[in-house]
């Protein structure tokens, strides 16, 4: 599954606004989820602002597995994340 973001008015935030990012992906029967804070750089790039959070499922089957991510899928959709485009990714948090 490729990486999402959502940019712009998220009403939970204090400030109303944020940037957040997540990756979800399957191996075998374990389902990593992967989320957090990203930062915006010049061009449309992305990276995580502080170390992302990360989550593995894991699952009896290979096709529960992958109904679980069918699941994640659409909680993405309603939660109005964008996929980056293909082959882009969200970068490792740059550390000054």
């Amino acid at each position: 599954m490729a990486y999402f973001v959502r940019i712009g008015p998220i009403p939970t935030n204090v400030s109303g606004v944020g940037a957040r990012g997540y990756h979800a992906f399957r191996r075998g029967t374990n389902v990593v989820v992967i989320w957090g804070g990203v930062s915006v750089a010049p061009g449309r790039h992305f990276c995580w602002s502080q170390s992302p959070q990360r989550r593995t499922y894991q699952k009896h089957t290979v096709e529960a597995a992958r109904c679980f991510l069918d699941q994640v899928a659409e909680e993405r959709k309603r939660n109005k994340y964008s996929p980056l485009p293909r082959g882009s990714r969200i970068a490792a948090r740059q550390t000054a």
